[in-house]
């Protein structure tokens, strides 16, 4: 079984990006020299992804503030305004407003990274009508906002597409109006549904036959007794926990990991249980390097 390791998601800014940023909103510089830093950072990301040896590479959303926002900015009959909690963290996002038929104008750009597989995050269907408060559907949004967004980052190059959907843990009875709105989605690259900051157990049988092609479950919720064996779908096991600064034991992570291979799962791919962005960018940087020597270690057990 071919092991591997990326890390979707909104990667937290360096200092100098929040700095920089701040200085924006009060005056004090210019977009171009917030773009720089943006660019700096994202080099940085990079540069930290290969030295972990992860297998593809993610921009790591430095742009967005929260995963609808950016969509939201981008869609005919979408406003995003309200502050919401996010979850149980102590953050934000700005909960969506829908004010007409929701309709992506234009595709958000594809990142420029260097030549090689990279991935991409959006947030799932579902999430985004729970973040409209059910104001639009899911099949609606998948087809008008989330369907044309993954076929132009798929022709810009784009191997793999991870759905972050944080709300179907905790209502569970969606999963139907998942399905439904998951069908809508072109594949033209394998896409994955990413359960973050959540219990899947109560959900994962009922993910097996979703028209995706892999499940992410964070298994700091989520108990490993709730893996069926010969699961059919690759899993994306969270091994690294971004609600935490404490940096994981790459031996802890390979000794969970050859317990969940016993199941014989379809495919394995190791990622953070959610966005990075809940930590220093230092932290998350060692984080990135120990889900990379795990994976290393993996690799004669795989």
């Amino acid at each position: 079984m071919a092991l591997k390791a990326f890390a979707p998601g909104i990667y937290p800014r360096s200092e100098a990006l929040v700095q920089a940023t701040r200085d924006l909103d009060r005056g004090r510089t210019g977009e171009q020299a917030v773009e720089e830093q943006v660019k700096r950072d994202q080099a940085e990301l990079v540069r930290v992804q290969q030295r972990a040896g992860l297998d593809m590479l993610s921009d790591g959303l430095l742009r967005w503030q929260d995963l609808f926002r950016p969509l939201a900015e981008a869609a005919d009959g979408l406003v995003a305004r309200p502050l919401t909690r996010f979850l149980d963290t102590n953050t934000f996002y700005r909960a969506v407003l829908v004010e007409g038929e929701p309709r992506l104008r234009t595709p958000l750009p594809a990142p420029n990274l260097p030549a090689g597989p990279w991935l991409a995050t959006l947030p799932s269907p579902f999430a985004c009508s729970r973040a409209a408060n059910g104001a639009a559907g899911a099949q609606a949004l998948a087809a008008n906002v989330l369907a044309p967004q993954i076929e132009a980052w798929a022709q810009a190059g784009c191997t793999f597409v991870v759905l972050a959907e944080p709300f179907l843990a905790r209502e569970p009875a969606g999963i139907d109006e998942l399905r439904d709105a998951l069908a809508e989605l072109p594949r033209p690259v394998p896409l994955a549904l990413q359960l973050v900051f959540g219990d899947g157990g109560s959900v994962l049988e009922a993910c097996a036959d979703l028209p995706v092609d892999a499940i992410g479950l964070d298994f700091y919720l989520t108990s490993l007794d709730g893996v069926p064996e010969h699961f059919p779908t690759q899993l994306l096991p969270a091994v690294i926990d971004a609600r935490t600064s404490a940096i994981e034991d790459p031996k802890e992570i390979d000794g969970f990991v050859e317990r969940l291979l016993e199941r014989r799962p379809a495919g394995l791919s190791l990622v953070p249980n959610g966005d990075l962005q809940f930590v220093p960018e230092r932290i998350a940087r060692e984080k990135l390097a120990a889900l990379g020597r795990a994976r290393v270690g993996l690799e004669r057990v795989a």
